[in-house]
């Protein structure tokens, strides 16, 4: 077996990788199509079942159901590394499919039981291994991030009662990071682990106005992972730290046929600081191998949802929404090019007796990001220093399709 400070170099690329693959440039808001096709804005939404999702105390307000979504994501990224020969684009699969789900019932005249699954982060980036110049020979080619990718599911089961006018909620996460992959030309890191969060809500509609705020807490996921480099495999611990979230919204029905909702989002990356990595127990524990240090900040996002009633059975909906990126200069990450957002969206959805069909669609613009650090890359970490100095760029699309079937 190799020391500990032959390994530290791959160690130090998995304690980046595992703190970055949940930015927000892998996290996936979309938790209905509703949601998709009016940019997210529906925590405050008491009418639509596809709203569920972001505000579980809008069970009270509905009889029961369930809503099942099926949405594709494709996306380009690339990059015009400084002092490189062109743009280079990543070899990620462009397509990738993710499942949403919200059911619920009736347990009590005021009260409602539900839970929700989708998959909150799952996302991957990959890049060929000499893209960036400074990375692409001698021992710095052994930092280069060839692959990232993290799948998190998150099953969350809900309780809601209803008082008048308002309904409050309450619930538990349980997030299972099924598959977590980093890459570099020389090592391979997988590992997975779950934990369990919760989210606390409440929602009230006083005429043709709606109010509603939705909490759901920070959460440390312990990582079991593995890992491998030619001739040997060696056990190590992380823990992801996801952040926590709140959403607070105002909906108003402005006639029988036209509504909007504007939202607000904070979301707390500040609380992620460093992320330590330890040996496993199993092949002697002992201390920190090493510690990684961040300098996120929480962020915002503002969104605006617009539905329109075409007939009694037609709905059409659209949205808009700004997200700002958590990722600050100081520790930007090639693993995660992320910067701030624009979201188009629009869909439709057709009510047939019980049942209901969606479609919709959302295509969402980056800001370009040039980052151009003067740091230079003198140990075994590159995030933040001029190795990813460049110009980057990322597009993306969302389609999905639901159907939805409400109880009597």
């Amino acid at each position: 077996m190799r020391s500990r400070s032959t390994l530290a170099p791959a160690l130090l690329i998995a304690a980046t990788s595992l703190g970055v693959a949940h930015a927000s440039g892998f996290a996936i808001s979309e938790l209905s199509i509703t949601g998709l096709s009016e940019s997210d804005a529906l925590v405050a939404n008491t009418n639509s079942f596809g709203a569920l999702a972001y505000n579980p105390a809008a069970m009270a307000f509905h009889k029961g159901g369930y809503d099942l979504g099926l949405q594709g994501i494709y996306d380009h990224t690339q990059v015009t590394p400084a002092g490189g020969t062109g743009t280079v684009i990543a070899t990620t699969p462009h397509w990738q499919t993710m499942p949403n789900l919200f059911w619920s019932d009736k347990i009590a005249p005021h009260a409602r039981f539900g839970f929700g699954i989708n998959e909150p982060y799952g996302l991957q980036i990959a890049w060929p291994a000499q893209t960036f110049p400074a990375l692409a020979q001698g021992a710095a080619s052994a930092l280069a991030p060839t692959y990232t990718q993290l799948r998190l599911f998150d099953v969350a089961p809900s309780f809601s009662y209803r008082f008048g006018p308002v309904a409050v909620d309450a619930g538990a996460d349980y997030y299972d990071a099924h598959r977590t992959v980093l890459g570099t030309p020389l090592a391979t890191v997988s590992g997975s682990g779950d934990q369990v969060g919760a989210h606390v809500g409440a929602l009230g509609r006083w005429g043709t106005v709606g109010v509603g705020i939705n909490y759901r807490s920070a959460v440390n996921v312990p990582l079991d992972g593995t890992l491998s480099e030619p001739g040997q495999s060696i056990p190590v611990n992380a823990t992801l730290h996801l952040p926590w979230q709140l959403a607070v919204g105002v909906n108003d029905t402005v006639t029988k046929k036209f509504g909007v909702e504007f939202d607000f989002n904070r979301t707390g990356w500040s609380r992620f600081s460093n992320l330590v990595v330890t040996p496993a127990p199993g092949v002697g524990g002992g201390p920190a191998l090493l510690t990684s240090t961040y300098d996120w900040q929480s962020s915002n996002a503002y969104r605006i949802g617009l539905h329109y009633a075409l007939s009694r059975h037609v709905r059409l909906r659209a949205g808009y929404a700004y997200d700002v990126t958590g990722a600050t200069n100081s520790d930007f990450s090639a693993r995660i090019p992320d910067a701030n957002r624009q979201e188009f969206s629009f869909g439709a959805s057709q009510r047939l007796g019980a049942w209901s069909l969606s479609a919709g669609y959302m295509y969402v613009l980056f800001n370009t990001r040039t980052y151009a650090s003067s740091t230079p890359l003198t140990g075994a970490d590159p995030n933040g220093t001029s190795a990813y100095n460049g110009t980057y760029k990322t597009r993306a699309q969302l389609f999905g399709v639901s159907i939805s079937r409400r109880f009597s």
